[in-house]
């Protein structure tokens, strides 16, 4: 046995020899501060507002139940297996609606007062999810929640009032159900401050100096004994999409985006002019839509929703900004989100049209067909902020659908009003924006369709399809909730209660001295991080 230990040594010893300094330098290494330039959130609450700007900024100060698997322990991007994160263990009962989390002990939250380090217990996590249950936007996802028991010190249990699928992806989509001491909201009223932020997560938050930079630290008592590897986080905070590109292209940053995308032109305007840093094209989850208010006119009526999807020219807005590389039929599910993505072939070619044709003439035809030969004039609101293509997008709207006789008249609005207002379907007549990743096929159907939810936000109010959405929900068997899946994807199809838009793969895009960072659709920017160093 021991002449076999010195025969794998030696050879291990020639394979690095051969393989050169690159092969040792992959081994994790401890230190370093990270720096990002981002857009500035418009609150640290994570239960106070969806912007994904929040969620991703307080993902590195706190931590859930259960998580997704990140950097190593990761499949493929959009690998959205259920791994413990401060529940070390759980069970379902039988019949699905009993589930029993088991803590694990000894998790500390971060040593700021009025906390000052003390354990995480059951009933910090009663807690949280109830304070998401009363004032989350997303809190139709605990709809079926019954009842959170704090059963002792480190066990909870969670009673539903039926099966419901999405119950622990719901648990792991970052800080949307993050873990929160109790005593901050007693005494500062909400966690929307730097001193407010406290969690049980990877780094701490030691500063934020608005509308500048937010620096945070590694966690010394984080529960993962050796992670993070980096010594702390840096987002400075930029604005312009532009800026953030010059930063990363000139060495200031590390990654140019908190999830290090870079759209398609930003993407290949980069290998040119920086061939040293590394890209890989990936497809990631999200839509690009309008949206429309349904329960109002002209939008109310199915040929006028129509006739705007059929004014879409998309190969060409394919061909143009996304270089031929962007997805055509971007909804109902996401191109990205393949295991429940139909694909168009396996549904009704008469009906797809209404998806992803184009045709100028019938598209007047239906006009016409609903009173407005002429067409009308339709406010358009949106955020101006967002990345490449998006200010592209919003003018090839307005001259698509003026082929129609349709006036688009752009209202732009800050990000705040819009984040609040607009993208909860608080709008007159029509909006535009992109959705940004669900993890949950749930979201992309129940949460967009189903009345009465935030994110319905085109009001869709549809008694049939409401019986699909209801059921894929309760149904526990991944096969048969598949099918269900699949049926509502072919009633969808013609309705147009969203018209879908290209959507752009992403270049993945970061300094050389990077390493360990592997992309992860979803908003666990600290997850992603944790497993992340630089080699510098």
């Amino acid at each position: 046995m021991t002449r076999r230990r010195a025969l794998v040594a030696v050879l291990l010893a020639v394979t690095l020899l051969a393989l050169g300094p690159a092969a040792v330098a992959q081994q994790p290494k401890r230190g370093g501060v990270l720096r990002i330039a981002e857009r500035e959130a418009p609150s640290l609450d994570p239960h106070l507002n969806i912007s994904f700007l929040t969620h991703t900024h307080v993902s590195l100060a706190y931590g859930q139940l259960v998580r997704f698997p990140h950097g190593p322990e990761q499949t493929h991007p959009t690998d959205f297996s259920i791994v413990p994160d401060l529940a070390e263990r759980w069970t379902v009962s039988k019949d699905g609606t009993v589930y029993t989390f088991h803590l694990r002990r000894g998790v500390k939250f971060h040593n700021k007062p009025p906390v000052n380090g003390r354990e995480m217990t059951a009933a910090d996590v009663k807690f949280s999810l109830e304070r998401f249950m009363a004032k989350s936007a997303f809190r139709t996802r605990f709809d079926p929640v019954q009842s959170i028991e704090a059963v002792d010190h480190y066990t909870v249990r969670i009673t539903l009032k039926e099966p419901y699928a999405p119950f622990l992806n719901h648990l792991a989509n970052s800080t949307y159900t993050a873990i929160l001491p109790r005593e901050v909201e007693q005494k500062f009223g909400d966690y929307n401050r730097p001193e407010a932020v406290i969690g049980t997560g990877p780094f701490i938050l030691k500063s934020y100096d608005k509308g500048v930079r937010l620096v945070f630290e590694r966690n010394p008592d984080y529960f993962m004994k050796g992670l993070p590897y980096l010594d702390g986080v840096v987002i400075e905070i930029t604005p312009d999409a532009s800026t953030r590109l010059s930063l990363l292209r000139a060495g200031k940053v590390d990654l140019g985006h908190q999830w290090a995308w870079a759209a398609v032109e930003e993407g290949r305007s980069l290998q040119k002019t920086n061939p040293e840093i590394p890209m890989t094209l990936t497809p990631v989850i999200g839509q690009a839509m309008i949206y429309f208010r349904t329960d109002q006119p002209p939008f109310n009526d199915v040929r006028v929703r129509r006739a705007v999807s059929l004014a879409i020219e998309r190969k060409a807005w394919n061909d143009s900004l996304l270089y031929g590389e962007g997805c055509l039929d971007s909804g109902p599910v996401p191109c990205a989100l393949k295991e429940w993505k139909l694909e168009l072939s396996k549904m009704d070619p008469a009906k797809t049209r209404y998806l992803v044709g184009y045709d100028l003439a019938e598209a007047k035809k239906l006009l016409a067909e609903a009173g407005y030969p002429k067409g009308f004039t339709t406010p358009a609101y949106h955020w101006p902020g967002f990345s490449p293509p998006w200010r592209s997008y919003y003018d090839l709207v307005t001259d698509n659908l003026s082929r129609i006789g349709i006036t688009v008249e752009l209202k732009p609005e800050e990000y705040g009003k819009w984040v609040t207002t607009t993208a909860l379907g608080k709008f007159d007549k029509m909006a535009i924006a992109p959705v940004t990743p669900y993890t949950e096929i749930d979201d992309w159907l129940y949460g967009v369709h189903f009345p009465e939810v935030p994110t319905n936000r085109s009001h869709v109010a549809d008694a049939e399809l409401n019986k699909l959405l209801i059921a894929q929900r309760r149904e526990m068997d991944p096969k048969r909730r598949r099918e269900i899946v699949d049926d509502i994807q072919r009633y969808l199809v013609d309705k147009a209660y969203y018209v879908y838009l290209p959507w752009q793969p992403q270049y993945i895009a970061h300094q050389p001295a990077v390493k360990g960072f592997r992309h992860h659709d979803g908003y666990g920017l600290g997850y992603r991080l944790m497993h992340t160093w630089l080699e510098r």
